[in-house]
């Protein structure tokens, strides 16, 4: 059959979310083992809910090569209930499972969940959890530049993370690269209008640099306006090998040692292959 290339075949997808590929009429064990005859490398799975980390584990169980990522978004700032309490059950409700990230956490000034000053307090109480328990973050910001840029700068980020769908500016980008974290691009760097956002992919350093789907969320061209999976992460590669001007097997295996460097092997994961 010759050396005929699976068409995922090395690519890892640094963020998706199976739970909201489901609730959108995808079976996530189908995902899977259809990822997995394809070649599939292996990504990181976020969780939308902060409390469903063990359903997770058991659809993950099969595949180790999937790491698993908790946390409690803006989204979570909504309602009136204390937020250090909401962290707290959080924290009460996850630690003994194991997860690999914390996230995906944030600002997000768009949708204005809850208040500013609300959402600030659960990002920097979960940046906290993330350091106590020793985890990279998965991080959300969207129309939020100014306070992302200064909680960055307040803090070091010892275990590493990832700005993840990156839209931002430069100053935020800037000020992630300068506390070691990676940038993540998704199907937007495919749309049309986007050139400052292929610019900016084109200039993240390669030891930097993650790619993902966000899945179900902004399939990229030609897929755009349907669901999206990680089955579309040939088609993300395929457009940041050319914005780069390196082959797209060079660019999945560098994305591959930096997944890998921001997720160490722990006991009960296995290493993904490089």
């Amino acid at each position: 059959m010759g050396n005929t290339r699976l068409p995922l075949e090395g690519l890892i997808d640094s963020h998706f979310h199976l739970l909201e590929m489901r609730k959108r009429g995808l079976d996530p064990e189908t995902v899977l083992r259809t990822l997995a005859q394809q070649g599939f490398a292996g990504g990181l799975d976020v969780g939308i809910s902060a409390d469903d980390v063990q359903e997770r584990l058991g659809l993950l169980a099969p595949w180790p090569n999937i790491r698993i990522a908790a946390g409690i978004g803006p989204w979570g700032a909504q309602g009136e209930d204390s937020i250090e309490n909401t962290v707290t059950r959080f924290a009460a409700t996850t630690q003994s499972h194991g997860v690999d990230c914390i996230g995906e956490i944030g600002l997000d000034n768009y949708w204005h969940y809850g208040t500013p000053a609300r959402q600030h307090e659960l990002f920097v109480l979960q940046l906290q959890l993330a350091e106590e328990w020793e985890l990279p973050i998965a991080i959300h910001t969207r129309d939020a530049d100014s306070a992302m840029v200064r909680i960055i700068q307040e803090r070091d980020f010892p275990h590493g993370g990832i700005l993840h769908c990156f839209s931002s500016s430069w100053e935020v980008a800037n000020a992630a690269l300068d506390k070691g974290l990676y940038i993540s691009f998704a199907g937007p760097i495919t749309y049309r209008k986007n050139e400052g956002l292929r610019h900016m992919l084109g200039a993240v350093p390669e030891d930097r640099l993650l790619l993902e789907t966000d899945s179900p969320y902004l399939a990229p061209e030609p897929y755009r306006g349907h669901l999206n999976t990680p089955a579309h992460m040939a088609t993300i590669y395929a457009e940041a090998a050319r914005i780069r001007g390196v082959s797209t097997e060079n660019l999945a295996e560098s994305i591959l040692r930096n997944f890998n460097a921001l997720f160490p092997i722990r006991d009960r994961r296995a290493p993904l292959e490089v």
